[in-house]
């Protein structure tokens, strides 16, 4: 193969490689073939106050030196203190390095000496985020030389390509990290969680959600969307989604009825991106017993203990008597206290109180 169609294939391997790190190796192999190496490593350093590097896949090295340098000798390795200290610096060779040599470094030098057969470098890197660098690294042995000029300016036409392709695998992969986590952090809510898409289709449903729907008491997801079993509860769920706020689900057993949150998704909550939710819809059950925690209640709006208790039972779906005799107080006494928490909440009604409740279990 020529060395340009291999140049092109080994920047279409980049790409590929930056979305699914399982062909980083063939891309290494790849590339230490056309750049007249003999090793070669892919690699992610965090650069902050403790340098380390949590991603690095070689080929072509003994792993028992591989891990060693990783569990120690890395950090004193004067490449990747450059690259820390030169984070911007697209391309770095032997030549770039100081020479002056501190006892560090030549506690390195004497174990790269013993361990490891190359001894001339090359990377080629890109800043991904603050303190978060990424690149590759080109190794060759004393037989082999030095990268000279050429090799560089060669390397200098595949970097460009290298660059955008870590920054979009960089992008996405933390997207992707993003959602596990926002999906998982849904899923362990004490709330039933039901996203739905701008065609008010369910995009996504938590653990809790998919529990109630098997109860089998009033609600239930199909491909309409949302459906209760009251028509006319059904009827204002559906008006609810279009500008959002407050109601309740009668529940066909006679049990309380379910307290319903309908809010738009806040563009803050990027985690979910990729589905592209509009609606959150949240259902709360007030015969469970794990309430909104009243502590996270006190420390959110400066209530106290008996505010705070009360405000999560409200939260739950209970109205206010029910409330009262649950807390074991006078139904004037409640009112006074929810006089109280509508001041500190900064909120004048019940249903805008129970919104702005409900929004605290979403968003925690």
């Amino acid at each position: 193969m020529a060395t340009h169609e291999r140049t092109l294939a080994a920047i279409e391997a980049f790409y590929d490689a930056a979305l699914d790190e399982s062909l980083w190796p063939a891309t290494l192999q790849m590339l230490t073939d056309l750049t007249g190496s003999q090793a070669s490593t892919f690699w992610v350093l965090d650069g902050s106050e403790n340098p380390h590097l949590p991603t690095f896949i070689s080929i072509n090295f003994d792993q028992k030196s591989i891990q060693q340098y990783l569990s120690g000798m890395a950090s004193l390795d004067p490449t990747v203190r450059y690259l820390v200290a030169h984070p911007q610096q697209t391309i770095v060779h032997d030549g770039l390095l100081q020479n002056g040599r501190d006892k560090d470094t030549r506690d390195y030098d004497d174990w790269h000496e013993r361990n490891v057969e190359t001894r001339f470098r090359m990377v080629g890197q890109a800043h991904v985020a603050p303190a978060v660098q990424a690149g590759v690294a080109l190794h060759r042995t004393q037989n082999a030389g030095p990268y000279e000029q050429q090799d560089i300016e060669q390397f200098g036409v595949l970097h460009p390509h290298l660059r955008r392709a870590l920054s979009i695998g960089f992008r996405l992969g933390s997207l992707g990290a993003m959602q596990k986590l926002g999906l998982e952090w849904l899923d362990g809510n004490s709330a039933a969680v039901v996203l739905l898409d701008e065609h008010m289709r369910i995009v996504f449903t938590n653990r809790r959600a998919q529990a109630l729907q098997s109860s089998g008491d009033g609600v239930r997801f199909s491909t309409n969307g949302i459906e209760l079993a009251h028509r006319q509860d059904n009827e204002k769920l559906k008006l609810l989604i279009h500008q959002g706020g407050v109601m309740r689900g009668t529940r066909p057993s006679g049990k309380r009825p379910y307290g319903i949150f309908v809010t738009p998704v806040s563009g803050r909550l990027s985690a979910l991106s990729l589905f592209r939710p509009a609606v959150c819809v949240v259902i709360t059950d007030p015969d469970r017993q794990d309430l909104l925690p009243a502590q996270r209640l006190e420390a959110a709006f400066g209530l106290t203990g008996a505010e705070a208790r009360l405000a999560a039972l409200l939260a739950a779906g209970e109205d206010i008597r029910g409330a009262a005799e649950k807390l074991k107080i006078t139904y004037g006494t409640a009112r006074t206290r929810l006089v109280q928490i509508f001041q500190k909440t900064g909120t004048r009604r019940q249903g805008e109180l129970i919104r702005l409740l409900l929004t605290t279990v979403v968003t925690g």
